[in-house]
């Protein structure tokens, strides 16, 4: 193809130069280039798509902007290419057509990114549903007016002024585009970060956001454990060496509801058993508490009634129990402090229907171990009131340490030789506490860790976050072994409920994700840290998450709820079908019955629909004059009898024993016809450049016509003259 000129050298320089990048524009080799663009970015979205599924590659790839921008180089190369030729020849009309339908196509797909709309909408059995969520959230900030001298509740009460705030996150966990994700295409892509709001003395800030999370009860650590394998019997008889077998245990420190323990500032600890040991995970306020772990260690004989160890200003105190119980104060050393032993509760004097005490502490953490023995003492200060320590002596994740004169200790017991059956049941078997420290500046905490093997501290040290395996439990046939899994720590300095990321699953569910993002929410000057949760849709839908910050002036409110499409119309579930491949439990088809219901759902505009997988069907919105085509993706359950869902959806006299849910996917697509039609362009705009054949073919009257033209004509001989003689 001719490349088509329009500068001359009388031209103006600017005027030139404006045409030559017109001529560039319309060039051959500018289209081949953005064609085999187009097609190497196409082939990379579909291994995109593979590893990360759809809702990673409409983030990285098709809806960056760099991606509407090669679209947008490719659609003005289309023009130019034809706008250059202008006036057309009759010959060139199958070009054109060609031409605009190309460009029709590229301008549908425009339409469908900005306009379409592909949501889910969850709809449980017996249940109507009339939303459909995307894959997208926002913001909603409400402010109020508050007065002088009124309550925050009277200012809740008030009427608020809402403002939706835009949130483009991604489906991906916000740490993870440093840590798992390839620079490409994920750093090109545009996300909301910093400050998104700032207007009127308030301002929203985004520091951090999970795609999807789980809330733990916080501070929460996943430990590693090994167990020793059976030995195989080899060829010759001998027992064979097996690999390690890692356990995963799972800890977590909790608060006490009850007002009657408060003083358990920190929580009580998790405890769990393994095999005849126990994992104890505990919080500290503090580094003294710290120091207290690591250097409590008993010292000599413990003595019949145990030997408890005091930590003040900077030093170990050991005291024997069974020496000092009832024998009035005595000092700590050069401390300032004198300790008193009140009493020394053994097995035989625990008594189920004391008053709230020690044992009711038992009680409220579930414990019910066969031997516990107990001290209770009192620290006396110079000057001020005396606080009391309860120290357990195989529980030692309820001790009751005195915070307040920093006065820390920890109660050693032998228990003698003990059978399998009773270190199975708790009382003086080996043991391994793990002790959060206090928090940095940057959030972080460290770990410590010390083994007690009945007899003996036999360790006392930090516990690496790096996942490098320590010693654990000794057992007679193995030395067993355990690590800190990074990636499941979740440190805090009080006991409290916390997001922690999971791992980024391309099959989650939009409606299912558990999603979370960190905001600093600043008003009238005062800033404030948070986690705000946005909940997965729940089969009763209750009200989001809200966070609230009071000023004098104002009260604020900010939640994070899903962006939802209201189709106008009820789709209530009558009966969802599932069947499965024959001998396995993978589903295999599913499908949905359906009823469509008017907006306020007093009229069935169709009944019984039947929707299954590759078979939707199209809906009319009557108020937005939308057509919504309905797909069956996937399920939800089932729940069962003992389920809160199936009790809450289920009336108590229905036979029903399962009840599932069904999530379908709801469609829109402005685009679609414009999409059609350029398709159309491009197949008549090609039959007709075939059928004119002004490229490929020419006519064979004018061929011969122009190959008698360029064939060479012979030179005229000059008549022969007669010879004569």
């Amino acid at each position: 193809m001719a490349q088509y000129k329009l500068r001359s050298p009388d031209q103006p320089v600017w005027l030139r130069a404006v045409l030559w990048l017109f001529e560039f524009s319309a060039s051959l080799k500018l289209a081949v280039v953005l064609i085999f663009a187009s097609a190497a970015v196409l082939g990379l979205a579909t291994f995109v798509e593979k590893f990360y599924g759809t809702a990673g590659v409409q983030f990285g790839m098709y809806g960056a902007w760099w991606f509407t921008g090669l679209n947008a180089l490719l659609a003005w190369n289309i023009f130019a290419a034809a706008a250059i030729r202008y006036p057309w020849k009759r010959h060139q009309t199958g070009f054109v057509i060609t031409h605009i339908g190309l460009l029709t196509l590229l301008f549908g797909c425009l339409m469908s990114r900005r306009g379409g709309i592909d949501a889910q909408m969850p709809v449980f059995e017996g249940a109507r549903a009339h939303l459909a969520f995307e894959d997208s959230q926002h913001f909603l900030l409400s402010v109020r007016d508050r007065s002088p001298g009124q309550s925050l509740d009277q200012a809740l009460d008030g009427k608020a002024k809402s403002t939706p705030i835009p949130f483009v996150a991604g489906p991906f966990n916000w740490s993870d585009y440093e840590t798992k994700l390839p620079f490409l295409p994920w750093r090109l892509a545009h996300r909301d970060q910093g400050v998104l709001y700032d207007r009127d003395g308030v301002k929203l800030e985004v520091l951090d956001y999970y795609s999807n999370s789980e809330e733990v009860q916080a501070p929460y650590l996943r430990l590693w454990l090994t167990m020793p394998g059976r030995a195989a019997m080899g060829p010759d008889g001998k027992p064979m060496e097996t690999a390690e077998r890692w356990m995963p245990i799972e800890l977590h420190i909790r608060q006490l509801s009850d007002q009657r323990f408060k003083q358990y500032r920190y929580g009580t600890g998790a405890r769990e058993e393994v095999g005849g040991g126990k994992i104890i995970f505990s919080l500290s306020g503090s580094q003294e508490e710290v120091d207290a772990f690591l250097h409590s260690q008993p010292e000599g004989e413990i003595g019949k009634q145990g030997q408890a160890v005091l930590y003040a200003a900077g030093k170990k105190y050991p005291v024997d129990v069974a020496e000092k119980a009832g024998q009035g104060k005595f000092p700590l050393g050069e401390s300032g402090y004198e300790a008193e032993i009140i009493k020394f509760v053994g097995t035989a004097d625990l008594d189920r229907d004391a008053p709230p005490d020690e044992l009711h502490v038992i009680q409220s953490a579930g414990r019910e171990d066969a031997e516990n023995p107990v001290v209770e003492l009192r620290i006396h200060p110079a000057q001020g009131e005396s606080q009391r320590m309860l120290l357990f002596a195989d529980m030692p994740e309820l001790n009751l340490q005195d915070y307040e004169h920093g006065v820390f200790g920890a109660y050693w017991f032998d228990h003698g030789k003990k059978t399998a059956a009773e270190l199975q049941a708790g009382g003086g078997s080996s043991r391994i506490d793990i002790l959060q420290g206090p928090l940095a500046e940057d959030g972080k905490a460290r770990l410590y860790y010390r083994y007690w093997n009945r007899k003996t501290v036999v360790a006392a040290r930090e516990l690496p976050l790096d996942e490098t395996p320590v010693d654990a439990f000794k057992m007679p046939i193995a030395q067993l072994r355990m690590y800190a899994d990074r990636t499941h720590f979740v440190p805090s300095d009080h006991p409290e409920k916390k997001l922690t990321p999971k791992k980024f699953d391309k099959t989650t569910q939009i409606v299912a994700a558990h999603r979370g993002a960190k905001l600093r929410m600043t008003v009238d000057g005062q800033s404030e840290t948070f986690w705000l949760e946005g909940k997965p849709v729940e089969a009763e839908p209750g009200p989001p998450v809200v966070h609230t910050m009071a000023s004098d002036k104002r009260v604020v409110s900010v939640s994070m709820p899903l962006d939802a499409i209201d189709v106008g119309f009820q789709v209530e579930l009558n009966e969802f079908e599932m069947k499965l491949d024959p001998g396995t439990s993978q589903p295999s088809h599913y499908s949905s019955y359906i009823d469509v219901l008017s907006p306020k759902g007093d009229k069935t505009l169709a009944e019984n629909v039947w929707i299954t997988m590759n078979a939707p069907v199209d809906f009319a919105d009557p108020a937005e004059d939308r057509s919504y085509r309905l797909y069956q993706e996937s399920f939800m359950g089932p729940w069962r009898a003992s389920d809160p869902e199936f009790k809450r959806l289920v009336p108590g006299s229905s036979k029903k024993k399962l009840l599932y849910g069904s999530v379908l996917t709801v469609n829109y697509d402005p685009g679609r016809g414009v999409k059609y039609i350029g398709c159309l362009l491009v197949i008549g705009g090609i039959a007709t450049m075939f059928y004119m054949r002004a490229y490929f073919f020419k006519p064979a009257g004018k061929a011969k016509a122009l190959a008698a033209a360029a064939s060479p004509k012979p030179n005229p001989q000059p008549p022969r003259q007669p010879v004569t003689s």
